[in-house]
């Protein structure tokens, strides 16, 4: 059987995505293939870790989450499908809607649903407050992640299968 492929999309594909494509690929991966892309990825803003944000792979490598092959990548490949992708999910937080201005089409429509969550990159504060906040981070995607990975998806009709995406999107902690 093969697996359901996943995009998760942020503007720079730097914290949250790649948060998400992790989690997805070390919890999931007997169902799920992940990857994650950005609208505006720039690998010079972090060139030593291609363009990942450090504290986010700090954060996954303390979770004991793998973030070898880990790096940024425009959704370009997505688009013109060379990947095709089952799922995509928007995880710009609600005040910076730039990504569902110009979130673009993809081949095979995809299911999509918006998941914000607030950008850790713009944390500020001690080292200590930024880790805080990329584990939050970490915590709502992860628990997001949970809740569809246990969804009945070959049984779901698409209608309540997109409203329950969209309600996922909504979730903070696990019931």
């Amino acid at each position: 059987m093969q697996p359901i492929r996943v995009l998760y999309l942020c503007t720079g594909n730097s914290c949250r995505s790649q948060i998400a494509e992790a989690i997805m690929n070390h919890r999931h991966a007997d169902r799920f293939q992940a990857f994650s892309a950005g609208s505006q990825p720039d690998l010079s803003r972090y060139p030593e870790t291609k363009g990942v944000h450090p504290m986010a792979l700090e954060t996954l490598s303390t979770a004991g989450i793998n973030t070898e092959g880990l790096h940024s990548k425009s959704w370009d490949q997505f688009i013109s499908g060379q990947q095709a992708v089952d799922f995509v999910f928007t995880l710009c937080d609600s005040a910076n809607r730039e990504m569902s201005e110009v979130c673009p089409v993809f081949p095979g429509q995809p299911i999509s649903a918006h998941w914000g969550v607030p950008d850790p990159a713009m944390a500020t504060g001690s080292r200590e407050e930024i880790r805080r906040v990329f584990e939050n981070s970490m915590q709502i995607i992860s628990v997001r992640i949970q809740l569809f990975a246990s969804l009945p998806l070959t049984t779901l009709e698409k209608f309540s299968l997109q409203t329950a995406l969209n309600n996922i999107g909504h979730a903070t902690e696990l019931d």
